[in-house]
């Protein structure tokens, strides 16, 4: 079995995939990925990034998260409130619903499963 290495996570050229399909509030936060991995099993993992907006956010899966750089706030529909920066793990629960906030463009390195 081969190992997949992606070196340089932060210098990475990533897919343009437009503006956010949830989008909230007049925002058109718009987002990029590289895949590195994906399963028959519905795992994944790659590198996302996400300009400044709003979007509505709904987890359908657990995703773990290494914050390469930017700025991040998130707003539970619960009342709970986190916010991430450059340097921060972040681990997203299956379920866990609420408004994401980017206040500055965001890279991170992910896991869903």
């Amino acid at each position: 079995m081969k190992l997949v290495v992606k070196k340089q996570a932060i210098e990475q050229d990533l897919e343009d995939t437009g503006v956010h399909p949830q989008a909230l509030e007049d925002t058109a936060p718009s987002t990029a990925w590289l895949e590195v991995f994906s399963d028959d099993e519905g795992r994944d993992a790659g590198i996302w990034q996400c300009s400044p907006g709003k979007y509505r956010l709904e987890r359908a899966s657990d995703e773990l998260c290494y914050i390469l750089q930017g700025h991040w706030k998130l707003f539970g529909d619960n009342g709970d409130d986190y916010e991430v920066k450059a340097g921060d793990v972040l681990y997203l629960r299956k379920g866990w619903c609420g408004t994401s906030h980017v206040v500055e463009t965001v890279r991170k390195v992910y896991m869903a499963c």
